[in-house]
């Protein structure tokens, strides 16, 4: 299998960082320092070099340092046995340019090089955040992977803005209805290429999260459930029809994959609402986990893994499965603000690096029998 890692990181204006250049090691590399010193803006920008925005859900134009008006991105990287240069330069007003290897791409090839997993506290609003949080983090692990489904993606935005643009203008009486019917077919056929992706994706994942989350917590049932905005085409197409005037009253497209969710079940009852906060966490996790071996299987490489101050918040079994995966990366980064805090046997095999806000890490120490 292919290794994948980032050998170099290079910021300028990026978050708390104007300039930052880090070499990094392949293997674990534990990043510590207080609150506040950029431990989560560094994995941010890891993260970035996947797919030319942030795992946060942040704007660009929130990622330029104070003062500034444009941000730079660098990473060097081994990828599928190449060594690869991304650059990503973004300037206000969403003026965003990617080159590869000095030359210029659309973004959209950034797509598969880099492929990373991030994880960190935010990452229970999967469970207890409403369903625009679940469809983007379907959208965003869909897209590292298949740029179809991501230009699928582009193109079914368009379509869905102009359609709704449509249908307010009808309410307002400066359109005819007859006018959709040529976007209801884009619609349809976009939709429908969208729909089955998510669909696959979901289904690839749910055996393998079950399995997980069943080793870490004793038996419990857990269940993937994708809960799609339509059926099928048939159905869509026929909502569509029957619910014009709907549609029309409320100036917006009411069915379709833009009102997709997905949910977990534990011994048959909704996780979001009965789940504990331990049993919260274990089921992020397991989704986490099966991600990670999902994208090992179709890129035949194991992402990168960013894990943002995730120990501290599991016991020891679930930590200990989160050690297994580790220990199959080629490269992952954690950040806590208490490194002694951390498993022994985790520290032990990581490069540590103390962090002080704007400064470049510092290595404190290698892994046991490291030269």
């Amino acid at each position: 299998m292919p290794a994948l890692s980032l050998q170099q990181l290079q910021l300028i204006n990026f978050r708390s960082y104007k300039r930052l250049t880090w070499d990094c090691p392949p293997g674990l590399n534990i990043i510590f320092g207080p609150n506040a010193a950029g431990k989560t803006n560094l994995l941010e920008a890891i993260g970035y070099l996947a797919l030319a925005r942030s795992f946060r859900q942040q704007q660009d134009q929130q990622l330029i340092t104070w003062g500034a008006n444009s941000f730079q991105v660098r990473g060097l990287c081994h990828s599928n046995g190449e060594k690869i240069e991304l650059v990503i330069n973004y300037q206000q007003h969403n003026n965003k340019k990617l080159t590869i290897n000095g030359n210029g791409n659309r973004l959209i090839e950034l797509l598969g090089i880099f492929p990373a997993i991030y994880f960190g506290p935010d990452d229970l609003n999967l469970l207890k955040g409403g369903p625009a949080y679940r469809r983007h983090f379907l959208d965003r692990e869909i897209s590292m992977g298949d740029r179809i489904y991501c230009r699928n993606l582009q193109d079914y935005r368009r379509i869905l803005f102009q359609r709704n643009l449509l249908l307010r203008a009808i309410k307002a009486g400066r359109g005819k209805e007859e006018e959709l019917e040529p976007w209801d077919t884009q619609l349809l056929v976009t939709g429908k290429a969208i729909l089955e992706k998510r669909a696959r994706f979901l289904q690839s994942l749910a055996p393998v999260v079950a399995a997980t989350y069943r080793d870490m917590a004793g038996g419990e049932k857990l269940a993937l459930i994708y809960r799609p905005g339509v059926a099928d085409q048939e159905e869509w197409a026929e909502r569509l029809k029957a619910g014009r005037e709907r549609e029309i009253q409320a100036g917006m497209t009411l069915w379709g994959p833009q009102r997709d969710d997905f949910t977990f079940t534990l011994d048959g009852h909704e996780a979001r609402y009965f789940a504990s906060q331990g049993q919260q966490r274990a089921v992020v996790l397991a989704l986490k986990l099966a991600e990670a071996r999902y994208y090992r299987e179709i890129l035949h490489v194991m992402p990168v893994l960013l894990l943002d101050d995730v120990f501290s918040e599991l016991d020891e079994e679930r930590q200990g499965a989160l050690l297994e995966l580790l220990a199959a990366a080629d490269q992952a980064f954690l950040t806590t603000t208490e490194v002694g805090l951390l498993p022994a046997r985790l520290r032990e095999r990581s490069h540590l690096w103390e962090l002080t806000r704007g400064r470049e890490p510092r290595l404190t120490s290698g892994p046991a029998g490291a030269q």
